[in-house]
C-alpha cells in the first residue's frame, strides 16, 4: 500500500458496502467527515450512516488471498505500538458509534 499523508482518505477495497472509513491521523470529527464525503463522493443518505469519529491506531497485514497471491488489511488497534499509525474511523449503519447524547 502507499504511504499516506495525514489528512489523506484510505482508499480500501470492499466486497459490497464498507464497513467504515479511514484518514490516515487523527482529525477532527467535522474535518472528517468533510473528507470522507467529498474522497468517497458519498451522497447525502450515505453521508447521514456515517458515525462519530473514533481515534485508533492501523496497521497493514498482508494475507494470503488464494491462487492470485497476497493482499493487504488494514487491521484496527486501540492503542499505538510496533508498526501501528494513527487512523481516524468513520463506521457506516451497525458499524458506527453512536454520537453522544
Amino acid at each position: 500500500m502507499g504511504k499516506y499523508q495525514d489528512g489523506q482518505y484510505i482508499i480500501l477495497v470492499w466486497d459490497g458496502f464498507p464497513d467504515a472509513h479511514y484518514v490516515k491521523g487523527h482529525v477532527s470529527d467535522e474535518d472528517g467527515r468533510d473528507i470522507v464525503i467529498n474522497e468517497a463522493c458519498l451522497d447525502e443518505d450515505q453521508a447521514k450512516k456515517l458515525g462519530q469519529a473514533e481515534h485508533k491506531y492501523g496497521r497493514w497485514s498482508t494475507e494470503a488471498d488464494g491462487p492470485e497471491g497476497c493482499s493487504q488489511t488494514l487491521r484496527e488497534y486501540k492503542s499505538p505500538g510496533r508498526g501501528r499509525f494513527k487512523i481516524t474511523v468513520f463506521g457506516v449503519g451497525i458499524f458506527a458509534k453512536a454520537e453522544p447524547a
